[in-house]
């Protein structure tokens, strides 16, 4: 209990930047799926056209 009292004023100082962060890093996460989808769905029209 002494430990939780101790560590929530320093949680509640720091969600701020660290909200920022992971905000960044899911949008980074939704890139790299985007990314992802349209390489393979260009692979997918490239392998249409050559075959």
């Amino acid at each position: 209990m002494i430990n939780g009292g101790n560590y929530s004023p320093r949680i509640a100082g720091r969600p701020i930047p660290r909200r920022g962060q992971v905000k960044i890093a899911i949008l980074m996460g939704i890139a790299h799926s985007f990314a992802s989808i349209f390489s393979a769905s260009s692979r997918r029209q490239s392998a249409s056209h050559l075959s």
